[in-house]
């Protein structure tokens, strides 16, 4: 590709091509991971913040400040008190009237702290006096108001200072451990930490994750994306676990799945291979049986062939829904029927005429046959047998369009085997899924078959209105879609894409 070719592409047109949700949800699908690491990193904060605590006690005297002469103001002795608490607290901390405690208390040293502070716009004077021992902590505050007189004496000659409130033993600490606290924090930022770097590591993950990226990794068309439905919309549903079947005749189901659904089968119209008649010029249908499987396991596949042979059904009279999944079936599942006459083993086998085992859809009119699980052995054979062919040759001359529902390639080789009878192929590829890697080597064995791959459609995209542009109020204005500057317009995204054609 040329320089300028590159510089036109359509489908670059931003460093994310595709909604951030995506990663938000792939990392809160980790929330194991997140809640075990952030309790890890709390646990260990707590512990080596509760290791080293050590509490302390305080215990605190209330004094009130007169002067020796009576005839002192108010005024006078508030100012005594504002200056007798600086030069207090450096009093009591010296070494004279510290000696004087330990000689007292007959004690080496006292590791703990003394200090005075006034009550603003009072008369009155606190001492407080804090320990690592209660008992110790209390003697101590004793010795300092049994000579404070002569502290005071020193200081400030006319300072009285008599006891108002005086101090209680200590019995609980004072300042009090905050291991909760940093447990807390801790936890929070670890998962918070843990939660960014799993978003990074989404990002950087090569998966699909748009029809943007289809585009970009993968080496086949991509048909388009398939909205994320929910299968749970009723509080009964969601209390009692029932997942709700996700399907285009159900009137429950959202506009979007339904519109994409619908441009999915007029996609699948027009790349089905055709062939032209020669005396009148014209081309005509010729290909009818699309094999519709996926990569891994829980892609959506068999919810898109149902849904796909309900859109076909809307055109096309005869239409057949054939559940191939011979190992783990879930179309029947799907549209909710119980008890089917006959299953598809017993057509491969011979034992009863496609004609008479398949049955119809009340809704639709559609025609399904269904599946039975068998042992992989059996299912291995009936699917590599002569009789899948055959049973495949009679629904071309009884149907319009026949949707084969496969198992996954990376499971069992049973796609592979089906192709050389099938005339189309379709890959469902769930949106953040499978590795590009395995895709593309996916691709190739469907490139390889007699079918022709038709392309891929990226299934349960999850897009915001906001990122997609779907909403109503920008969808239809001057600017959005069809604007001059949307999609369609002049500088939209298919306008440059139509502008480079046009000069090739």
């Amino acid at each position: 590709m040329k320089p300028e070719e590159k510089e036109m592409n359509p489908y670059q047109k931003s460093l994310i091509p595709f909604d951030p949700i995506v990663l938000v949800m792939d990392a809160c699908k980790k929330w194991v991971l997140v809640l075990v690491i952030s309790m890890i990193v709390g646990m260990g904060a707590y512990i080596y913040t509760d290791s080293g605590y050590v509490p302390w006690y305080q215990t605190t005297a209330t004094l009130v400040l007169t002067t020796r002469d009576s005839v002192s103001s108010v005024y006078d002795n508030l100012n005594s008190t504002s200056t007798l608490a600086g030069v207090f607290s450096e009093v009591l901390n010296s070494s004279v009237m510290l000696n004087n405690i330990l000689d007292e208390l007959q004690m080496d040293s006292f590791d703990g702290k003394i200090w005075a502070g006034a009550i603003d716009e009072t008369n009155l004077l606190t001492i407080s006096v804090r320990g690592r021992d209660p008992r110790t902590t209390f003697r101590v505050m004793q010795v300092l108001l049994e000579k404070h007189g002569m502290v005071t004496y020193e200081v400030m000659g006319d300072i009285v200072l008599e006891v108002l409130e005086p101090p209680e033993v200590p019995t609980n600490p004072s300042n009090w451990t905050n291991a909760e606290q940093a447990f807390k924090l801790a936890a929070l930022v670890a998962g918070a930490v843990t939660f960014v770097m799993l978003i990074l590591t989404a990002y950087f993950k090569d998966v699909v994750r748009s029809k943007e990226e289809a585009d970009e990794k993968l080496s086949c068309w991509c048909l388009g994306e398939i909205r994320h439905e929910r299968k749970k919309r009723t509080l009964r549903e969601i209390l009692g676990r029932k997942k709700r079947s996700i399907l285009i005749t159900d009137p429950q189901t959202g506009f979007r799945f339904v519109t994409t659904m619908s441009k999915l089968c007029r996609s699948v119209e027009q790349k089905m291979p055709k062939r032209r008649e020669h005396d009148e010029g014209k081309e005509h249908r010729e290909g009818k049986v699309i094999l519709v499987t996926s990569v891994m396991e829980n892609e959506g596949k068999s919810t898109v062939s149902t849904n796909l042979a309900l859109a076909l059904s809307k055109k096309y009279a005869r239409v057949l829904l054939l559940d191939c999944d011979l190992r783990k079936p879930a179309c029947r599942k799907i549209l909710e029927y119980k008890d089917p006459a006959h299953f598809t083993h017993e057509v491969i086998r011979g034992e009863v005429a496609l004609s008479d085992a398949v049955c119809e859809h009340k809704l639709s009119r559609i025609q399904m046959l269904f599946a039975k699980r068998c042992s992989p052995q059996e299912a291995g054979q009936l699917i590599s047998s002569e009789g899948l062919g055959q049973m495949l040759d009679q629904a071309r001359m009884l149907f319009d369009y026949i949707i084969v529902d496969m198992a996954p390639m990376s499971v069992v080789s049973d796609t592979e085997a089906v192709m050389e009878f099938a005339d189309a192929s379709l890959l469902v590829i769930r949106q953040n899924g499978v590795q590009a890697t395995d895709l593309n080597r996916s691709i190739n064995d469907l490139h390889r078959g007699r079918a022709k791959l038709l392309g891929c459609v990226i299934n349960n995209v999850y897009s915001t209105e906001t990122f997609s542009g779907e909403g109503y109020g920008t969808g239809y204005g001057r600017y959005g879609g069809y604007g001059n500057y949307g999609r369609y317009g002049r500088y939209g995204r298919y306008g440059a894409y139509a502008q480079r054609q046009t000069k090739e």
